[in-house]
């Protein structure tokens, strides 16, 4: 990247600025001379232009990393401690071997590595939407390593390509770090984005982003994308697979909590509740102060079938609607228009069952579920939705409110938002 291109860079931000709009400070990862592109054929010389960032735990086991996204491709730069020490490496003492790239929504893109000896690593990167691995084995990612990678006492270098079209949603970056552990690498733009070619008149496209305000229960998924999302695993150390358990999202709107997961691959679970079934009970914290929704199926007539929630271990492939339920109801009521005195009606879900992907969504009303619990709540308390059978952590949002509320896990992601190339902890 030339002297000329930074210059059109800042001009053009410039611009932004007069259009009214407001840009994160910028913090170029290349130097302005020297930088070329990346090329994937164990010669690292067109990475001593880029700024490499120290690993975050001594335990890592890798000295530092980098990362360019230029297009079509990302690109990721690794110096270990020793050979094929990646493939150990943790900042959590969990995972092992796992990295990720995390989107500015939230999502995660696991980068698996596996010792393969003198070889070098086998790096993994699995797409969850079509539960395909791609590695260099198979020409879906590339990877390379110096020619004296298993020379001891050598340096281990190892630069990997990554397709672009493999990223889950972002608005505008994305971080590299360990897989349910810290970013090492945070806020990196698509160096070919940032490129206006008239910067006297740039014209800024905002970056996707969901507010929230058009989400609707209705088993279509879609008015949920470009909603942040936290990652949700079954235990601390996750599946110890090439992707993440499961992706969650809350929004709050007129006094009705309106709930979203999606579980990759928890059919290989032991939980006992898998397709679909591991969302039928979800526990709702109001402060110290839990209780418990339970889903009962709702037929196309209104009917109630209350046998299916203590039976089910798995649904059938396709789509399932339920009502919402307190736990601790009668189960009296045969319909959802013949509501019983000891039932109460709190909510609606569906529930897809898929090839790879289970995924739910459902609204509940917080204060009628409060009640029912015995429970007052108040706008300052924080309300937190668990799916017990699905992992950690809980959602989050406020108490209740008149007004939309965002998850507060996910508050650092702007409505608007545009390209911002900030990093963190330069190598020495």
């Amino acid at each position: 990247m030339n002297k000329g291109i930074i210059n059109k860079i800042v001009k053009a931000i410039g611009g932004f600025g007069i259009a009214g709009l407001v840009v994160s400070t910028i913090a170029i990862s290349v130097k302005a001379d020297g930088y070329s592109g990346i090329t994937v054929d164990g010669d690292f010389s067109d990475w001593d232009s880029v700024t490499k960032y120290d690993c975050l735990s001594e335990s890592s086991r890798v000295n530092n990393v980098a990362m360019v996204w230029d297009g079509d491709w990302i690109y990721i730069y690794m110096d270990e401690v020793q050979q094929n020490s990646a493939s150990w490496s943790s900042d959590t003492h969990n995972t092992h071997g796992q990295f990720n790239i995390k989107t500015d929504l939230g999502y995660v893109l696991v980068v698996t590595v596996r010792d393969n000896g003198a070889a070098g690593n086998i790096i993994e990167v699995t797409d969850v939407t079509t539960n395909e691995t791609y590695t260099a084995e198979n020409g879906g990612i590339e990877v390379a390593f110096n020619s004296d990678y298993s020379i001891w006492g050598a340096p281990t270098l190892t630069e990997i390509a990554i397709p672009s079209s493999l990223l889950p949603q972002y608005s505008s970056t994305i971080n590299f770090g360990y897989y349910l552990g810290g970013d090492i690498i945070t806020d990196v733009a698509d160096a070919s984005g940032i490129i206006i070619d008239d910067p006297d008149d740039p014209t800024p496209t905002p970056a996707p982003y969901n507010d929230g305000s058009e989400i609707v229960i209705d088993g279509d998924y879609h008015d949920w994308d470009y909603y942040p999302v936290i990652t949700i695993q079954y235990d601390s150390s996750g599946m110890e697979n090439t992707y993440n358990d499961a992706d969650g999202s809350i929004y709050q709107r007129d006094g009705d909590a309106y709930v979203h997961c999606i579980a990759n691959e928890f059919s290989k679970q032991d939980t006992g509740y898998k397709y679909g079934s591991e969302f039928l009970e979800v526990t709702v914290l109001f402060g110290y102060s839990h209780t418990k929704l339970i889903a009962v199926e709702l037929g196309p007539d209104g009917s109630l079938d209350w046998s299916l929630h203590d039976k089910a271990t798995s649904l059938s492939e396709g789509t399932h609607h339920y009502a919402l339920f307190y736990f601790a109801d009668s189960q009296a009521s045969t319909s959802i228009y013949d509501i019983q005195s000891g039932d109460h009606y709190l909510g609606e879900m569906y529930v897809t069952v898929g090839e790879h992907q289970d995924e739910t969504e459902f609204w509940f009303d917080i204060a009628a579920l409060a009640e029912c619990g015995g429970i007052e709540p108040d706008e300052s308390q924080s309300i937190f939705v668990h799916f017990h059978r699905v992992g950690w952590p809980m959602l989050e949002t406020s108490g209740v409110s008149t007004g939309p509320v965002f998850v507060a896990l996910l508050s650092t992601v702007a409505a608007g938002s545009y390209l911002t190339l900030n990093r963190r902890k330069k190598a020495g």
